[in-house]
């Protein structure tokens, strides 16, 4: 059986400040990059054979440390990166509120049906990475891979492969470098492990 771990970026100086990141790149915090090493040990002992990162310089150097410390090179996709949230990148959500009430509570109340103003379709980026991933496992020789992402793109391919409409977005969380695993065998893709953060939590 083939596996697929997934992890998100490690923390950055954005999520500490509670800003919307998007397609805007923001640096890791001293923190986030222990949260990278510490995962990499995580990894040792599950054979990864590739690694797979957004084109987001949080996720490439999130992948760098983890690839450095396995000895494995990573490569990285435009198709691996965050939604855009268009105009509310770089503003918190107080911020998001004020300028844009409405707007705001639509996505939370009806996150299938809206997205960010000037932003990304939450449908065709769930699209963009079912598509990559599917076309990885097809191809790719390797049993064990990594891919490093964002939350949102992360949470888009777990609702789909457990068949759960866009509206239970808010349902799912993906905390920093946490593990998830899915296995794919014969009957489709099965989730194994779901925003692990154990070996976080024991190195905090």
């Amino acid at each position: 059986m083939k596996k697929l771990y997934i992890t998100r970026h490690g923390e950055t100086n954005w999520n500490l400040q509670g800003k919307t990141q998007g397609i805007k790149n923001s640096v890791l915090t001293k923190r986030g990059l222990l949260q990278a090493k510490t995962l990499a040990m995580k990894l040792k002992n599950e054979n990864i054979q590739g690694i797979y990162s957004s084109d987001l310089s949080r996720a490439k150097s999130t992948a760098a440390i983890i690839g450095g410390l396995l000895g494995i090179p990573y490569n990285d996709s435009i198709c691996l990166r965050e939604v855009n949230f268009g105009k509310w990148e770089g503003l918190t959500n107080d911020e998001i509120i004020k300028k844009y009430p409405i707007e705001f509570q639509n996505w939370r109340n009806k996150p299938h049906m809206f997205w960010p103003p000037e932003g990304e379709d939450l449908k065709k980026a769930q699209e963009r990475i079912v598509l990559f991933i599917k076309h990885l496992i097809d191809v790719s020789q390797k049993d064990n891979l990594l891919i490093v992402s964002h939350s949102t793109i992360i949470k888009l391919f777990l609702l789909y492969i457990m068949d759960m409409n866009l509206s239970n977005f808010y349902k799912l969380k993906q905390s920093n470098c946490c593990i998830n695993v899915i296995g794919f065998g014969n009957y489709g893709p099965v989730l194994i492990k779901y925003n692990d953060t154990c070996h976080i939590k024991n190195h905090s």
